[in-house]
């Protein structure tokens, strides 16, 4: 059985949302929390709000 999609994950590319499959959502939710919780200091439960910007950088 497929495991439900909660929609807790949004992707903006210039301000506009990108269009994900529930399975792509899944998947980049999960890595992101994986990535966070190995870093020091850091406990990750999975309901927390986690924003990351990615700025062009300074040419």
């Amino acid at each position: 059985m497929p495991e439900k999609d909660d929609g807790k994950l949004m992707v903006k590319i210039d301000g506009k949302n990108l269009a994900l499959k529930p399975f792509v959502r899944r998947i980049i939710r999960k890595a992101v929390l994986a990535m966070l919780s190995t870093l020091r200091d850091t406990e990750v439960q999975g309901d927390e709000t986690v924003e990351i910007n990615v700025k062009r950088a300074a040419t």
